[in-house]
């Protein structure tokens, strides 16, 4: 995978990437996700989600009737990630294809309600996902070709 980083405008005095610690770090808070995928006209839809990064791909839950997953990845599996913080300017974009898993995908949707729920309720409502109808859970997957990264330098280290 490629780390780079990117500027976009006069930063106050630049940007810096993030480390793969940092980018472990701030993917480990609880922080949603935007999902770009491209519509079959060619227009970009873009998706909110919750995510887990387990250090090599996300992963996050989706209703597979969902016309961002039923249509759009089914017929163009390439989409963006992007993770953001406004204030201090961090941010994460991650690019590539992403994959649909509907195999075994229970102890990933119970790690993601975990993050956003707490331990207690997010296993409480993993509990209650299991028990009732579920056929159109699935996971949607991206193990990124490349990842952008980065956070405003204050010329601290320097």
């Amino acid at each position: 995978m490629e780390y780079s980083s990117i500027a976009y405008g006069p930063p106050v005095r630049g940007n810096k990437p993030l480390t793969p610690d940092e980018v472990d770090a701030f993917l480990a808070e609880t922080r949603h996700a935007i999902i770009g995928t491209t519509n079959p006209d060619g227009s970009p839809r873009v998706t909110p989600v919750g995510f887990l990064w387990d250090g090599e791909a996300f992963y996050a839950i989706a209703d597979r009737q969902r016309y961002w997953v039923r249509k759009n990845l089914r017929r163009d599996p390439r989409t963006t990630l992007v993770v953001d913080q406004g204030d201090d300017y961090r941010a994460v974009v991650a690019s590539g294809r992403a994959e649909i898993l509907d195999g075994d995908i229970g102890e990933l949707t119970r790690r993601i309600l975990v993050k956003y729920f707490g331990a207690e309720t997010g296993g409480a409502y993993f509990d209650e996902m299991e028990r009732g109808p579920n056929g159109n859970r699935v996971l949607v997957c991206l193990r990124p070709d490349r990842m952008q990264t980065w956070q405003r330098d204050d010329g601290e280290d320097a």
